[in-house]
């Protein structure tokens, strides 16, 4: 299995036992990472693209002051339509989702404020839709 892909199911599994021992904040960011890993897994590997094109990419990005995101949503954005051009329906899936869950991922790492059960099952819950479409590509 490559790295990536090894990282991803390992940060699935991490969720699950941090769920279970009650640290929900940490549970968002695996169950984030476990589908970003799979991401740059499609860019690098399913596209044959390289690190150098995806630093370009996020370069280009961010030289554009008029857009006010982060830098994994230029890839999640290149993946979400190399997804649509083969399958509608995987990306209503994962284009309906995967912010969701990077926005848990953005509380539970960086607000100030509590991260629940519901929330951390939730995080667990997005990353189990998502996967399978992802793992397609």
């Amino acid at each position: 299995m490559r790295s990536l892909q090894s990282k991803a199911e390992i940060n699935l599994d991490s969720a699950e036992v941090l769920h279970t021992k009650g640290y929900y904040p940490s549970v968002a960011h695996c169950s984030y990472y476990s589908c970003f890993q799979l991401v740059r897994h499609i860019w690098l590997n399913s596209l044959g693209k390289t690190e150098s094109e995806l630093k370009q990419l996020i370069a280009s990005f961010k030289d554009n002051k008029a857009v006010e995101k982060g830098s994994h949503d230029d890839l999640i954005n290149q993946i979400a339509t190399h997804i649509k051009l083969n399958n509608e329906g995987d990306f209503r899936v994962f284009n309906n989702n995967i912010g969701q869950l990077k926005r848990l991922r953005h509380s539970a790492d960086y607000d100030d404020v509590g991260f629940s059960f519901q929330e951390s099952e939730k995080s667990i819950y997005l990353s189990k839709l998502i996967r399978p479409v992802l793992k397609r590509y």
